[in-house]
């Protein structure tokens, strides 16, 4: 029998395209420099809310990216483009094996001094921006100036900055920073977070609230911003950076600009992929996934779970949920099981927060959940009416739960739970909100007993912090526990505890969250990521910094003779 390997091979490729599994150190292809990457990034709907950091905005790092950097930042080639180790799908936990610099290009961590001092990277310069800053050198007051103005801001977060004493220039590459007691999440907070670009005093002192201002030292220099529809970014020719590939050497950027689609219209972000107006698209609905793949069978893919889960918060400082019967008893009378298998049609897992199955050694599967927990995945209207009796409400009650309107899948899910609950007697109300007012009415906790909250799962120290310390910003549970709060900064500062024993330490505390039911906990969903054959080195990487994809974007390239042969 005459084997017909031509056949085979492509057969085989065939299906690595169609699983979405790419080769590591992946090509053999000479890099192209020039063209458009034309895209859909996870937040579509969100234009930037804030282009200054001092404003504490958490969007800040994914919209100023390309141009501002950050002292750190995730090594993507321990992902899946060189050693695989590590997938950069999280949106904002890169344990240290995989963490390198960006603006530092290297670091010392002195506990028993209670500080870290940075080694600054040398011939990085401050792109030329006319009636803002003439092109200059980068240093160690920059970063001094910078830090300081976010940790003064008067929308700083207490948990990020309490920890802080000052910073301090050694000399002209050499910047410490000194802490009041130890903070495990240094790294977190002011080495590669939402708030921790580093920017010049010329942008500040002419407005850094004015994207026309917007600098920085990236790879990419802000163009143009079509309010609510579309930021461009051009090739800063003077960049620093380059990208080893087979062992060559390359100078980056590779393309001349990135344009990036806010499209608030999920049929029509379908319908541009699907026509090529953009290259690429993250964050797509598993039912638009089987329709793509029969219409544009050249797209290729990567799934990822979602990196902010919807969740139904309960004002623990409200009737009816300070007690907590009435919160568990919400938690029984939604089929999470049957939102898996009917709603997300498998696509989802029956946990998917706090803390999620990709953190290894720090999440608990449901089977080794004590049993208090695992009740509350289970299904069980009866004993809800019951425990609902219990609390003093035989009847039921009526509650109001706000949730953003442009988010399809959070409308959705909400009308699920409101069906879920009715049945019980309990009536719930939906307040649907743009997202600033959303925003504003979590943030100053004025909003409703329930509000559907998409809260990133951070990593395993901020995400306890942030969601449940007394009194955080992103606390609209308004969960305030004692214990809690002890326990989380014994993890967070006792500088002689063993790596082990703090991550145990992580991993009791998140399950004790669950135990106390904030929340009605809603099934954790997959994504998809989809990108035409023509885009160049790219491996479904979302992040390598928080929510922060600019470094993984300046490293694509778009083959046009390829694109231009497929027939766009």
């Amino acid at each position: 029998m005459k084997l017909n390997f031509k056949g085979i091979f492509l057969g085989m490729f065939a299906l690595v395209l169609v699983l979405g599994i790419m080769p590591n150190n992946a090509t053999a292809e000479e890099p192209q420099y020039g063209g458009t990457l034309r895209m859909i990034t996870l937040n579509p709907t969100i234009p930037p809310m804030s282009w200054d950091n001092k404003d504490w905005n958490w969007k800040h790092a994914h919209d100023t990216g390309l141009y501002l950097e950050h002292l750190m930042v995730g090594n993507l080639q321990k992902g899946p483009r060189g050693t695989n180790e590590y997938s950069f799908q999280a949106d904002a936990w890169w344990p240290a094996e995989f963490r390198t610099g960006e603006l530092a290009e290297s670091w010392k961590i002195e506990k028993k001094r209670l500080r870290v001092v940075f080694k600054l990277r040398k011939g990085v310069y401050w792109q030329e921006k006319p009636g803002v800053m003439k092109a200059r050198e980068f240093v160690a007051d920059d970063v001094v100036y910078s830090m300081q103005r976010i940790v003064t801001s008067p929308k700083a977060i207490k948990g990020y900055i309490d920890s802080v004493d000052r910073w301090e220039a050694i000399d002209k590459h050499t910047v410490a920073l000194y802490l009041k007691e130890w903070d495990e999440n240094w790294w977190y907070h002011f080495g590669m977070s939402y708030y921790a670009a580093i920017l010049p005093k010329e942008m500040a002192e002419v407005g850094a609230t004015k994207w026309q201002n917007m600098g920085g030292t990236g790879p990419y220099m802000l163009a143009n911003y079509e309010t609510g529809s579309a930021i461009t970014s051009s090739k800063n020719p003077n960049y620093w950076g380059r990208e080893t590939i087979d062992g060559k050497s390359y100078k980056l950027p590779f393309t001349d600009t990135i344009k990036e689609l806010l499209i608030r219209d999920e049929a029509s972000r379908i319908s541009a992929l699907r026509t090529g107006q953009v290259d690429m698209m993250l964050g797509i609905h598993h039912r638009f996934k089987k329709s793509l793949e029969q219409t544009c069978p050249q797209l290729q893919w990567k799934k990822m779970l979602v990196t902010s889960p919807a969740t139904l918060a309960l004002r623990m400082d409200t009737k009816p949920f300070d007690d907590i019967r009435v919160r568990r008893a919400l938690n029984l009378a939604v089929n999470k099981q049957e939102i898996v298998d009917k709603y997300w049609e498998g696509n989802a897992e029956l946990i998917g927060y706090p803390y999620p199955e990709i953190w290894k050694g720090y999440y608990t599967p449901l089977k080794d959940m004590p049993p208090e927990v695992k009740e509350l995945f289970s299904y069980a209207p009866e004993k809800a009416k019951k425990l609902l009796a219990e609390a003093g409400y035989p009847n039921g009650f009526t509650f109001t739960t706000m949730v953003v309107s442009s988010s399809p899948v959070q409308m959705e899910l909400t009308q699920l739970v409101k069906a879920y609950l009715a049945k019980v007697g309990v009536t719930m109300e939906i307040s649907p909100l743009e997202y600033p007012q959303w925003l504003s009415a979590m943030t100053s906790k004025t909003h409703t007993p329930g509000l559907m909250l998409a809260s990133g799962w951070t990593n395993p120290q901020a995400g306890i912090r942030k969601n449940f310390k007394t009194k955080e910003t992103w606390n609209p549970y308004m969960f305030s526990d004692a214990y809690l709060d002890k326990e989380h900064d014994r993890l967070k500062s006792d500088v002689n505890m063993s790596d082990d024993e703090r991550r145990e330490g992580w991993k009791k505390l998140n399950v004790y969250v669950m135990a106390k039911a904030p929340a009605i906990w809603l099934p954790g969903q997959h994504t998809y990521i989809a990108w035409w054959p023509w885009v160049k080195n790219y491996y479904g990487e979302i992040a390598v910094g928080c929510m922060r994809p600019g470094p993984i974007l300046s490293r694509i390239w778009i083959d046009q003779a390829q694109k231009k042969k497929m027939g766009f």
